[in-house]
């Protein structure tokens, strides 16, 4: 089972001052508990409990399965809102791949961000769905279901994460938590399709886990193309270059040019032919 610890900023910090220079023999210190519990276990293919319930930027508490319409796959992330670095870099990084990304949200895909600090507010989670949301270039406000950014207590909060494989923990020390950094892929009916990781998100990747959670249902026939040239690498957990699926489709356009070829000289043969005979 693959795993991959990505670090708060209060485990980013213990990282660096392990690195400042000491003493040649020194050891670096540990990292903090807190640190070294914050990892993703990989669910693929489990379904989210999307019974529990969670509280949207309205103060309106409803089960996650409102925020799912069973059509269109959906991109969650887990981030707190008062989280000073990673949770920003996540948000940036995944809006940054849907600014460049053909598929529309709320039209072709959906998106939900669950804060999983119990004291978020409703009104925190406001403010940051203003800020994400004008970076997309959606400045004025817009309908509710269209990205929410959802509070909830502890025990649903750890019930989500769970079904996600999402470990993280709270340092008092630093008052910050210390979590890794993902987006999950859900099919339209909440099963986790696809985990990436990282701070970064291609529009290419995010493309190819939406068709792949939607099963083909969003996109144009160039997609279905991709699908076939790419693959899901479970150790990078990112999409690369599929050599089979480029091997076949370059199979397939020479089959087709080879055919078109004998069907083009065959008709020439037979005007020739025709030309004789008159």
């Amino acid at each position: 089972m693959m795993r991959t610890a990505h670090l708060s900023a209060a485990a980013l910090l213990a990282l660096s001052l392990s690195r400042a220079p000491l003493a040649a023999a020194a050891d670096p210190p540990a990292l903090p508990r807190a640190a070294r519990e914050a990892d993703i276990e990989e669910r693929l293919g489990s379904a989210v409990n999307t019974a529990l319930p969670f509280t949207d930027m309205e103060g309106r508490t409803a089960p996650l399965a409102a925020h799912l319409d069973g059509a269109r796959p959906v991109l969650l992330v887990l981030a707190y809102y008062r989280c000073p670095t990673l949770c920003g870099l996540v948000l940036r990084g995944l809006v940054s791949g849907m600014a460049k990304l053909d598929y529309r949200l709320g039209e072709h895909y959906r998106a939900i961000t669950v804060s999983f600090d119990p004291r978020d507010t409703p009104a925190s989670a406001a403010r940051k769905r203003t800020a994400t949301l004008a970076a997309l270039g959606m400045a004025a406000a817009p309908e509710p279901e269209l990205w929410p950014f959802l509070t909830g207590d502890l025990p649903e909060i750890r019930a989500l994460a769970g079904d996600l494989g999402f470990r993280f923990a709270y340092d008092a020390q630093t008052d910050q938590y210390a979590h890794p950094a993902a987006v999950f892929v859900l099919t339209p009916d909440g099963r986790i399709s696809r985990t990436l990781v990282g701070i970064e998100f291609p529009a290419l990747d995010l493309r190819l886990a939406l068709l792949e959670a939607s099963r083909g249902q969003i996109g144009t026939p160039l997609d279905r193309v991709l699908m076939t040239c790419y693959r899901y690498d479970p150790a990078s957990r990112r999409y690369g270059p599929y050599v089979a699926g480029f091997l076949r489709v370059g199979a397939a356009a020479i089959l087709a040019w080879v055919l078109t070829l004998v069907a083009f000289f065959g008709w020439r043969g037979w005007q020739r032919r025709r030309e004789g005979a008159r």
